[in-house]
């Protein structure tokens, strides 16, 4: 087994990813069923099968961070009849979930909205000419607790602005007691998150040596924190205008104004 740089290899570390290694698989079966339960049907050839998640590993320092075990997701496609799709390719192009959208219209022959984000990875796929993302953008504000980070990512570093100081990474667990712990830091209930992080993603792929108040790197630290501040006011990020409140807030202030609240149902 093949522990990730950011994990410490201990029992409990082993015990977790060999669950997720059956979770895979599972997933790896299901995929399959689905493929031959389209064989049979005879809509193999005319259907776009998907599969992806919506964060990357539920392990500490990944899930509920934008670290790159946090950001990178599994993404598989199939299309049987698409012409140059042959199976098996594995491509490591920089592609972001703003860009699933605009690839399944450009798939299925339906114009891609001027209004829409994200790119088109579709000629990536069949072997057009395709130019890569330069930079990918991640964001968490709210997990279990206000958290607001904002992160840019190059071929060869990422920048990370933390804007409280929260715990340096979130319980990812949720529903279970977690058992594997992070290489760094050593003691995650003593640290917290710094200003900035910046990271060398081509020698230290793993993020664990923050070179943000490094003379050397002060000029990349520079420019992605301009790029990333440019694409906050583009997307009109609500953090320019300062701390974004969590739901309950709005609620309990509605219920002190005397202000109808929607409710939940209660179950049968």
């Amino acid at each position: 087994m093949q522990i990730p740089g950011y994990l410490s290899d201990t029992p409990g570390t082993r015990e977790e990813l060999a669950g997720l290694q059956g979770a895979v698989r599972h997933v790896d079966e299901q995929f399959g069923r689905w493929v031959q339960a389209l064989r049979e049907l005879g809509l193999e050839k005319n259907t776009l099968l998907i599969a992806t998640t919506d964060h990357g590993i539920a392990m500490p320092r990944a899930k509920c961070s934008v670290y790159e075990p946090g950001l990178q997701v599994m993404l598989m496609l199939r299309h049987a009849g698409r012409v140059g799709w042959h199976g098996g390719a594995v491509r490591n192009e920089m592609v972001s979930n703003i860009d699933v959208l605009p690839s399944i219209l450009d798939l299925v022959g339906i114009p891609v909205p001027a209004n829409v984000q994200g790119r088109s990875f579709a000629p990536l796929l069949d072997g057009r000419a395709y130019k890569p993302n330069a930079t990918i953008f991640g964001e968490l504000t709210y997990h279990g607790y206000y958290d607001p980070q904002r992160s840019i990512r190059t071929e060869t570093h990422k920048l990370i602005a933390n804007f409280s100081t929260a715990p340096a990474f979130q319980d990812p667990s949720q529903m279970w007691r977690p058992k594997s712990d992070t290489v760094v830091p050593e003691n995650p209930g003593t640290a917290f998150h710094p200003h900035l992080e910046l990271y060398d993603l081509t020698a230290d792929p793993w993020e664990q040596v923050n070179l943000a108040n490094k003379p050397a790197c002060a000029s990349i630290r520079d420019e992605l924190a301009r790029r990333l501040l440019q694409h906050m006011v583009e997307t009109d990020d609500p953090l320019l205008r300062g701390a974004v409140t969590s739901p309950q807030h709005e609620t309990t202030m509605k219920m002190l104004r005397g202000e109808p609240v929607e409710t939940k149902r209660k179950k049968k």
